[in-house]
């Protein structure tokens, strides 16, 4: 089903473009733009995915840190989660 969603996206961006392109001179630089942003947004996703994937290792290491320090059996995790909860939080408000 999102493959079919994709697809069809695709398609009708490309026919839009195709119709700028038949009709005047302009259609060059607005296929350029769109591969241009669609460059951007997909480099823009791999960073953000890395970050979050960062942020998530460093919060399972304290977390496992925590609790082999005091033997708590899965607190560490919910202390450290906490702590992301609040930090977000911040980060929103701000």
């Amino acid at each position: 089903m999102q493959q079919s969603i994709t697809d069809f996206l695709s398609g009708l961006s490309k026919s839009i473009s195709q119709g700028f392109i038949e009709r005047g001179g302009i259609g060059n630089s607005i296929e350029e733009g769109i591969k241009k942003s669609r460059k951007k947004l997909f480099i823009t996703g791999v960073a953000i995915s890395l970050a979050a994937t960062g942020f998530f290792l460093t919060f399972w290491g304290i977390a496992s840190a925590i609790d082999a320090m005091f033997t708590m059996r899965g607190l560490g995790f919910v202390l450290t989660g906490l702590i992301g909860i609040l930090a977000g939080a911040l980060v929103y408000k701000k």
